[in-house]
């Protein structure tokens, strides 16, 4: 579960990032490492007595990765140092530094749907296949493949694998299964079932709220790819900014309906996490969003709804379901002098083993070796969780930004739409919105050309 905090960019103050020298004290042999890391013909220490730098946010997965990085280091030889930041801080240094050509990290982290336009205009990604196909530098069982075709495909910008996911994000919607089921309804499968569902649930004198949905407006893209999708909606169609469609305004006047009628007080300010923390605590029916917030939710530590969780696919509409695929992943940094030990590092911190340990733990692991090994299925809790995610992954589309550089200012031009629906916009009003920033989006797609 990514942790808790406040990313609007609009007032945003840029987090201090701690860097954590990590050595092998205490270290495990490489003998238990697990089977990625038993190939007799891989020269793991090739690089022995290197050091290199990871530069990544802090989305959850970092406390994991340190306190295996021992091991790493027992394997190679190489020692790790990370600098971690938060989401929001990373997402503003990180441009700053690659701008200056900065070689003091060799890997970094990145997340192909929001940065890639960006990244690759400006040459900051290095190309992974120079790596991926060469025998001599990638451990044999390293499997490329096990990343199945729709995640191979978020790990991939213009034809060329970038990044190599440490997670599998997709959307799909939570909901309380007490409160369907005393209101009397199947599981709804179309935007318009949920809405009358939430409408039979909704009860805010009592602070139970139909339906949340995220607010500030770049952040909202990443649950309204779904809404438009389903309303048949493009970000950008033929070379032209397309979200003043009639599609793409049936999908924003939809967004805001379900928030705006059914939604707690003050959700259009609500940032990525709110609508979880808010079902968590029993105050809301059902909200849709990516696929990392079960472990929490599951936690009778950290909420009241556990074991009353139902979990389903995005809603259709005029089009069928589309929730997007995607998420973060670790990334060569072009100007380093190190990028084949930072290799070594990401084909260990993306193996087999270590993408099974992350999904032990409730992560959202982008390897299907993972989710199907006998280790996680004999004790997964939320099967209904898992087959919901892999549904999701078959019919997903890896775009759930405007594909426009940059992708935080694009995310953020195209969500303001979103917000202003929760706040209230319709018709001609949201309409006159769509238009002035469908123009700024357009803007920035011509400015790429």
């Amino acid at each position: 579960m990514n942790r808790i905090m406040r990313s609007n960019l609009r007032a945003v103050a840029v987090g201090i990032c701690a860097v954590l020298a990590v050595t092998a004290c205490g270290s495990a042999g490489a003998g238990d490492a697990g089977p990625d890391f038993k190939g007799d013909t891989f020269d793991w220490k090739r690089y022995n007595g290197q050091s290199v730098k990871a530069y990544i946010p802090d989305t959850g997965q970092v406390e994991m990765l340190k306190n295996n990085l021992a091991e790493f280091k027992e394997l190679t030889g190489i020692t790790v140092e990370l600098e971690s930041s938060d989401v929001t801080g990373y997402r503003q240094n990180l441009p700053v530094r690659l701008t200056s050509r900065a070689s003091d990290f060799d890997v970094m982290a990145t997340f192909p749907e929001v940065d890639g336009p960006q990244f690759t205009k400006n040459g900051w990604y290095t190309d992974l296949g120079q790596y991926i196909s060469n025998q001599g530098v990638t451990n044999p069982e390293y499997d490329f493949d096990d990343f199945r075709p729709g995640v191979r495909k978020a790990m991939t910008v213009e034809s060329k694998p970038v990044t190599v996911l440490w997670e599998m994000q997709t959307d799909l919607v939570y909901y309380r299964k007490d409160l369907l089921e005393k209101a009397g309804v199947p599981v709804p499968t179309t935007f318009a079932e949920w809405d009358a569902a939430a409408a039979k649930v909704h009860d805010p004198a009592n602070k139970v709220y139909g339906f949340a949905l995220r607010g500030i407006p770049y952040q909202t893209t990443t649950p309204f790819s779904s809404f438009l999708y389903a309303y048949c909606g493009q970000w950008t169609k033929d070379g032209k900014a397309t979200i003043n469609s009639p599609e793409a305004l049936k999908a924003y006047e939809m967004y805001g309906q379900l928030g705006k009628k059914y939604g707690p007080p003050g959700i259009a300010g609500f940032d990525w996490p709110v609508p979880s923390q808010q079902f968590a605590q029993g105050n809301v029916f059902a909200f849709l969003d990516v696929n990392l917030f079960v472990k929490d939710l599951e936690n009778p530590e950290k909420s009241r709804v556990v074991d009353k969780v139902g979990y389903t696919t995005v809603p259709r509409a005029d089009c069928d379901a589309a929730p997007f695929v995607g998420g973060w992943g670790y990334a060569i940094n072009p100007f380093s002098a190190k990028r084949d030990a930072a290799w070594y590092f990401m084909q260990w911190a993306t193996s087999k083993k270590m993408n099974l340990e992350l999904k032990k733990i409730g992560w959202p692991s982008p390897r299907a070796s993972a989710w199907e090994s006998p280790e996680f299925t004999s004790t997964d809790k939320t099967p209904e969780f898992t087959k919901v995610v892999l549904t999701s992954t078959q019919t997903a589309r890896a775009q759930m930004n405007p594909p426009i550089a940059p992708g935080v200012e694009a995310r953020e031009i195209a969500g303001l739409v979103s917000n202003k629906a929760l706040e209230g916009q319709t018709g001609a009003a949201l309409q006159q919105t769509a238009d002035q920033q469908n123009s700024k989006l357009q803007s920035l797609l011509d400015a790429m050309r």
